[in-house]
């Protein structure tokens, strides 16, 4: 096994420009609903997600029973099932010396030409190697009226990730997706 590098200044910064526009680029090409992921991530063996609207339950990662990968693929799969054209809409990253912050703004249109759309606000924080240690993220209030629209409930959902990611479950179930290779 490798050793692992500590990242100068300069590397970290370079490297976290890298990771946002990674996240952005996937889901642009709209290839995270093909299962691609955030090339340039690299969890750290503790890392940690939080959204406030998952309430105050922090994710530990490593143990949490779907992957990265598997959630964000059901997650955009399910939003391009109403929405086929859904992907960032423009797209803002502020990257410094322990990790970045970026500015998503997703939407698509229904088949009536209508266009629904949300914020969402990602902050990302590394260690000295550029893994990440923790993760967040944020949405504006039209999320709800999104989640309504595409998977048929919203949150904030308090008690954690589990409902939201059982209502993507099954309105994919509901169009036919075996969602077992994703688990």
């Amino acid at each position: 096994m490798s050793e692992k590098k500590i990242l100068t200044l300069e590397e970290r910064i370079d490297h976290h420009r890298k990771m946002a526009y990674s996240y952005y680029g996937a889901y642009d090409k709209k290839a995270v609903k093909d299962g691609s992921t955030y090339d340039e991530w690299v969890f750290s063996d503790d890392a940690k997600y939080w959204s406030p609207y998952f309430g105050d339950n922090v994710i530990d990662l490593k143990s949490y029973p779907i992957t990265v990968q598997g959630s964000a693929t059901m997650e955009a799969l399910t939003y391009s099932l109403t929405l086929p054209d859904w992907k960032p809409l423009d797209f803002r990253c502020w990257p410094s010396d322990n990790g970045f912050v970026m500015q998503s703004h997703f939407g698509g249109h229904t088949e009536d030409g209508v266009l629904h759309d949300f914020y969402a606000y990602g902050f990302v924080e590394t260690n000295e190697y550029g893994e990440i240690i923790r993760w967040e993220t944020h949405v504006s209030p039209e999320y709800n009226d999104f989640l309504d629209l595409t998977i048929g409930v919203h949150g904030p959902f308090k008690e954690g990730p589990e409902a939201y990611m059982k209502a993507v479950m099954a309105k994919l179930t509901a169009a036919g997706i075996d969602i077992q290779k994703y688990l």
